[in-house]
Parts: C-alpha cells; sequence; structure tokens
C-alpha cells in the first residue's frame, strides 16, 4: 500500500494484506548507484537504538544531534560526523554526500560486517557440475551445457575477471580437472568412492579464467570429444547427491567457508552415490511437495550455512523428483531452469543463453536482508524459506537482479495520520570483485484512517505477491480444490468491503478498485497454472514443481507476464510508428490511439483468428504463433524464410528473430527488446507455436489462455468475476463485513535490537 491504515482494524476493514516488495537490484534509470566510502576506517553514521542507516529523512539540528526517521530517538554526534548547519537547514557537506539526497545508496563497511572478521573476503567464486550420463548424452544436453560453461567462463573474464571456476563432471564417477595454466595435458582426477567424497589436489582446482583460458578450452574439448567418441563408455546412473557435496568440499577448501555459486545440469533422476533417488516414482499419493529426502533437506540448509548457491538445469522430461532435486536451489535463492522433452537443436542454444544471463545477472553473495519501519509497524515475516518464513532476516548466499523478497508487516500500535511512516531495507552483501558493502533502499508512506483512500492507493502487485505467496505457504498440502477456495474467498471478501465501505453498497455492477481491477484476472490464472492442475495422477511431476519454484522465485515483472502473459498480433493494421521506440534511450515502445483496439488482445480462444500471427510473451521465452493460413509473405518478411516453405518446416535459427529491413521485423525486434529490458534480460529466446505441429502446443496454450474455462471446471474470467460478485452480494445483504468504524488497538510490542 501507498497509504498505510492508520490500525490493524483499518487494514482488516479492506482485507487487504500489508508488507513491502524489495528488489534490492532492480533494473532503475539511471543504473549507478554511487558508493559512499568510509572516512578513516569508520563504519557509517547510523541510529543507535535502531541501528538505522544514515539517509534523507535523518533531522539534523543546530545543537550537532541527529533525529532517527525511524525510531525517533535523538543523539549527539561524534565530532568527525558534524557538519554546521545552513539557513536552508542543510547541512553544508549536503551535495557532497549522497546518502543525504539519495534514496539509495551503497556504504563500505569495516571489518566487523565481514563474515569472518578475521578473513579479507573473495571474489565470487563459480564450480560448473556438468552431467555426462548417458541419457545428458544422448539428448545432447551435455553438449549444450558445455556450449553454455564455454559462453559463461568467457562471461567472467570480462566482466568479473577477479572471480574464479572450477570444472566437475559426474556420471556415476566425479571427474576434478587440473585448470592451471602451465599444464601441458589436460589433467584429470577421477573419484569413484562417491559416497565417501574427497578433494584430489589443490592447486589449480580454482582459476581465474583470464590466467587459464587455453586450459579450460582444452578441458572442456576434451569432455566434448568424450561424450561424442567414447559412446561405449557412457554410464546411465548419475550421482548427483555426491555431486553437491564435491562442489561444497571444493568451495568450503578454497574459500575458507566463504561460499561461492554452483552451476549444475541434471538429466534424470539420481540413482548412484549419496542422495540415490532410484526407487522414487511420481504418483498422486503425496500430500505434499515438501522434500522427503533427508539428504537433499541437509544439503540444502548446508548449503546456505557456508553461503553456497546453486543453479540447476533440468534437461529431462521424466520424473527427477525436483521437489527433492531441486530443494538446494530454494533454500539458496538459486535458479531452476526446466527443459520439458530437451530436443538439442531447439532448445541448445536457450539453455547456454540462460547459463550467461543468469550468471551475467549475479551483483554479489554472502548477503542478509533486513526490513525497518518507523515505531509503529514491525515486519511479521520475510516470505524466504531460508528462514522458514519467519521474522529473522533472511540470508542470501547469491543475490541478483532479480532477487525479490516481500515481507508482512504487523501493527505494534496505532499510526497518527498527520505522520509519516519510513521505511528502509539493508542489504549486507559482498560484490563479485569481494568488496564487503551495505545497500541502503529508503522509501517513506502517508498514513490515513480513510478507507477510500487505501483503496484508491494500493499496489497491486505487492498485494498480489503477498496473496499467492501466504496461500502457498500456508496451504501445506496438496488438496488444490480447497486452496482455491480460500483464494476466491479472499476476492470476494476484498470486493465486499469495497463495495460495503466505498462503493455505496451497489448491488447491480462489480465494482472492483481502479487500483486492483487486473487482481481477478491474475489470481483466476494464478490457479490454472500448472502448480494448481488436479492431481489425480501425479502430484510431485516436473511440471508442477518447477511452476512452484517460478511462482516463488520471479521477480515483480516476470511473475505478472508468467500469470498473464500479454499477445501482440503482427497481422493486424499498424501505422508506421506503432510498436517502435519513442525515445532515443530505446525504453519506451509507442502505440498510436488508433491502434490500441487492434492490438488489445485478450487471452482467450476466440481472440486467435485463423491465419492470425502473434508475439506471446510469458516472462521466459517469446512465443511467435502462426498456422497454415497465416500470410507467407507476412512470414517471409517476419522470418526470412521462403513463402513456399511448409510451415512445419519453418525453423527459427539460434532462437533468435533475423535481422532485416522490413518494417514488420522492427517492429517485432522492438517489441521482443522491450520485453528483455523489463525482465532485465539481454536477450529472448523466440519459439515457433503452431497448432498440430509443435508438441508442446497444447501445454504452452493452456498456460496463454487463463481467460477460458478448463477441463477440471475452473471458470472463465467472466463467470468467474461473476462468482465473487454473487459471493459479495450475499456477504452484503446478509451484513457480513467489516465496518470501518469500530476501533480496536493493537497489541504494544517492544521493538526489536538489530545488529547490521
Amino acid at each position: 500500500m501507498n497509504v498505510i491504515p492508520s490500525d490493524d482494524h483499518k487494514r482488516s476493514a479492506t482485507r487487504l494484506p500489508l508488507g513491502v516488495t524489495v528488489q534490492p537490484f532492480a533494473t532503475i534509470i539511471p543504473d549507478e548507484i554511487p558508493v559512499v566510502e568510509m572516512t578513516n576506517g569508520i563504519e557509517p553514521l547510523r541510529c543507535r537504538r535502531c541501528r538505522t542507516f544514515i539517509n534523507p529523512n535523518f533531522q539534523f539540528t543546530y545543537d550537532s544531534s541527529v533525529t532517527c526517521n525511524i525510531c525517533g530517538i535523538k543523539m549527539r554526534l561524534d565530532p568527525e560526523q558534524f557538519s554546521p548547519i545552513g539557513a536552508d537547514g542543510k547541512r553544508s557537506d549536503f551535495t557532497m554526500r549522497p546518502e543525504l539526497y539519495l534514496g539509495t545508496v551503497d556504504f563500505s563497511v569495516p571489518k566487523e560486517y565481514y563474515i569472518n572478521p578475521d578473513i579479507e573476503p573473495l571474489p565470487l567464486h563459480y564450480v560448473f557440475l556438468i552431467d555426462v550420463s548417458t541419457f545428458a548424452n544422448e539428448n545432447g544436453s551435455s553438449i549444450a551445457a558445455i556450449e553454455g560453461v564455454k559462453r559463461s567462463v568467457a562471461f567472467i573474464a570480462d566482466n568479473q575477471p577477479n572471480c574464479k571456476v572450477a570444472i566437475i563432471t559426474f556420471d556415476s564417477k566425479l571427474k576434478f580437472y587440473n585448470l592451471r595454466n602451465n599444464s601441458e595435458n589436460v589433467q584429470e582426477y577421477i573419484i569413484t568412492e562417491v559416497e565417501d567424497v574427497f578433494l584430489p589436489f589443490y592447486h589449480g582446482l580454482f582459476v581465474k579464467p583470464s590466467e587459464s583460458a587455453e586450459t579450460i578450452e582444452n578441458t572442456l574439448q576434451k569432455i566434448t570429444e568424450y561424450i561424442i567418441n567414447d559412446k561405449h563408455s557412457h554410464i546411465p546412473q548419475n550421482c548427483y547427491g555426491s555431486a553437491l557435496q564435491a562442489a561444497k568440499l571444493a568451495l568450503d577448501t578454497i574459500t575458507q567457508n566463504q561460499g561461492g555459486k554452483v552451476v549444475c545440469t541434471l538429466s534424470s533422476l539420481p540413482s548412484f552415490g549419496s542422495g540415490n533417488l532410484s526407487t522414487k516414482k511420481d504418483d498422486a499419493s503425496k500430500s505434499s511437495l515438501k522434500p522427503e529426502s533427508e539428504f537433499y533437506t541437509h544439503m540444502a540448509h548446508s548449503y546456505l550455512k557456508s553461503y553456497i548457491s546453486l543453479d540447476l538445469y533440468v534437461t529431462r522430461s521424466s520424473f527427477v523428483e525436483m521437489a527433492a532435486t531441486a530443494y538446494p536451489v530454494k533454500v539458496t535463492a538459486g535458479r531452476l531452469k526446466y527443459y520439458n522433452s530437451f530436443v538439442y537443436d531447439r532448445d541448445q542454444s536457450i539453455l547456454a543463453d540462460d547459463m550467461v544471463e543468469n550468471i551475467s545477472s549475479i551483483k554479489g553473495y554472502q548477503a542478509m536482508l533486513k526490513v525497518r519501519c518507523s515505531d509503529g509497524l514491525t515486519v511479521s515475516d520475510y516470505n524466504s524459506v531460508t528462514f522458514n518464513n519467519s521474522d529473522s532476516p533472511p540470508i542470501l548466499p547469491v543475490i541478483t537482479k532479480h532477487t525479490t523478497i516481500d515481507a508482512g508487516l504487523k501493527f505494534t500500535t496505532k499510526l497518527k495520520n498527520t505522520n509519516k511512516m519510513f521505511f528502509q531495507t539493508t542489504l549486507l552483501y559482498t560484490d563479485v570483485n569481494g568488496t564487503r558493502l551495505v545497500r541502503s533502499i529508503n522509501t517513506s508512506a502517508s498514513v490515513s484512517s480513510n478507507i477510500n483512500d487505501i483503496f484508491k492507493y494500493v499496489n497491486q502487485n505487492v498485494v498480489m505477491r503477498l496473496l499467492i505467496s501466504e496461500i502457498i505457504v500456508s496451504s501445506g498440502d496438496c488438496d488444490f480444490i480447497k486452496i482455491r477456495k480460500s483464494i476466491d474467498d479472499i476476492l470476494g471478501d476484498i470486493l465486499t468491503q469495497y463495495r460495503a465501505l466505498v462503493s455505496g453498497n451497489s448491488y447491480n455492477q462489480v465494482y472492483f478498485a481502479d487500483s486492483l481491477k487486473t487482481l481477478p484476472a491474475y489470481i483466476l490464472a494464478f490457479e490454472k497454472g500448472e502448480l494448481m492442475k488436479p492431481n489425480s495422477q501425479s502430484t510431485r511431476g516436473n511440471d508442477r514443481i518447477y511452476d512452484l519454484y517460478k511462482t516463488l522465485t520471479f521477480d515483480p515483472v516476470e511473475l505478472c507476464f508468467k500469470l498473464y502473459p500479454q499477445i501482440i498480433p503482427l497481422h493486424v493494421p499498424l501505422r508506421n510508428e506503432d510498436l517502435t521506440f519513442y525515445d532515443a534511450n530505446y525504453k519506451l515502445l509507442q502505440v498510436s490511439l488508433d491502434s490500441i483496439e487492434n492490438l488489445a488482445i485478450r487471452n482467450s480462444h476466440d481472440q486467435f483468428i485463423n491465419g492470425g500471427c502473434y508475439l506471446v510473451f510469458n516472462g521466459e521465452t517469446v512465443f511467435i504463433w502462426f498456422n497454415e493460413n497465416t500470410n507467407r509473405l507476412l512470414l517471409q518478411d517476419l522470418l526470412l524464410v521462403d513463402s513456399g516453405l511448409p510451415i512445419q518446416q519453418i525453423s527459427i535459427t539460434n532462437n533468435k528473430l533475423p535481422k532485416m529491413d522490413t518494417l514488420i521485423n522492427k517492429k517485432a525486434s522492438d517489441i521482443i527488446k522491450n520485453w528483455s529490458q523489463l525482465v532485465g534480460r539481454s536477450s529472448l529466446p523466440l519459439v515457433p507455436l503452431r497448432p498440430n505441429i509443435d508438441q508442446y502446443y497444447n501445454s504452452v496454450m493452456s498456460n496463454i489462455l487463463s481467460e477460458d474455462a478448463t477441463m477440471n471446471k475452473i471458470p472463465s474470467l467472466d463467470n468467474y468475476i461473476l462468482t465473487l460478485e454473487r459471493y459479495s452480494q450475499s456477504n452484503l445483504k446478509n451484513k457480513e463485513f467489516i465496518k470501518s468504524s469500530s476501533v480496536v488497538e493493537s497489541d504494544q510490542t517492544h521493538q526489536k535490537f538489530v545488529q547490521f
């Protein structure tokens, strides 16, 4: 909410959750955040009571004192922190100190803020784990992974030159590779006793890519030759759990428990060594999505304790028990990617691009986040599995530009309408070069007891994220019918309260607050997603678990596109300036008023016309929809294909739109570039979506067409809104709503002291 209710009763009268969404490294313009350096090794000015960092809302006075905007305490300044106050009430050094006029800054901090005060922080260390078992080699995902590692190492060399990398391959054995730059031949060390992992060597295990480029290239080439030319030696089993242990041992040993990033591929159910899951099967008998393997639960929390984050790329459609194998990804704030029915020609460039994108998005590691609020509010819980959704500051082993934390808030006392509420999020982290910093992010909101104002200025994206997170965390089981019912009741209660207290009890028309008008569409799309589909045959399948992870880890923009993909028709009449960039910085896509109606496509089957051509974006992938009746000249100008080529033979090289001088190609290119900017990626894959041709067509379309009724009796959007309407009318008729005039005082609680 941009307007905070004055007390918990006013909040309850809206039925809306109260909280904040924090994305510390969200892309902004300008994107440079200044670093405030220490003076003589002295830490930044902080409140002595609540430990808030200096910010533009600290009130400095003429008597060498300062008042904290969070807790209100007044304290004397030390001599080295003093600066005269001018006639305008500002410090004389105001223009030289960005922390006094910018809402977001980074502070450099002394050794007391280190993970271990006796050890200097290190640049980030990477371990690449490559699955070279039979299944990975047969579908080509191991070759695609090698290409991804090669490109990732090149990116690290150019953009993170102080970071180091290690390479380990695994099937039923572990192979460590010596990457030191004076090696004449590729040296590999094989461990067969994978249930008792050890490091066969130390020197050369981690290297800077720029110093060992030739050795790394030769090592990856040797692995490729083994995959292609030595097929009789391929082994079907993989020791994924042991590989995770090996990566942790390597990082703990070399970095002295300072953490790092593990990047791993997996193509089949772990079937050898530690964490063997070969007896696991997917069925509908499971009642929970929580991991049942103690090994992977323990591994996840040991990774977290060591500040190690895991990225996992799953490249097989058969059951791999992702509830367990991907659990370390969730706990360590990593990234999970799943390629259903991996096909080398279609997916190899996508996997490699994803690997580079995820590494390029990394901003730091060894992170801890804390949200502070003005007196009267406090954090009730952080929606983070790293601390079981408690009020403890979450630990984030690696933080990226997509990392997003939602924090629920609760009242400790009634707020005054004349007051502003201040919020400060501090992120203690180490950047990729090994510099320890604190990012301070500050904002404020007004207080009101007017229900109309509260609804008017509510932030729908934050409400949506808090509602979905709360449902996922509190559900605890796979009774999806019950979960959907609880979601619908929440939306119905919000509508009831708005109509009862704001819109005048009208019975004739659905009235949602303008700020929440599209909330039902997003929530209904969530109910129709893979996560919430009936579990008559499968409870813990790959698609369901992957959808769960995306819902929990996507940033706000990605989540909106995931729930309600955007559809742009390319076959409709357009002006020359439509769907082109308006500004010189290529940030704003323009559409003329005359074209809005043609471009407004709802996510429903009846919106797709036979012979049309559409771009569809779901937060990860851009799909291009066309069929046998699509104008071939349009496809020729768009995709650089022969107009007589059958549509089943049309392919998109490297999943990228070809560059052409045609008007429609330039428009499509600008659309894709705009989408990529919105989700913070340098590029997006382009994949054909053709009815009766592409095997993934039905599953993709079922997630796109969220406004249509489903086979499992979830209604269309229009009928869903009518259901909410009937629920609301019943509540209003029976006077079952909360009146805003009641006065309820919240209990007082002690403010917590924090140390960072």
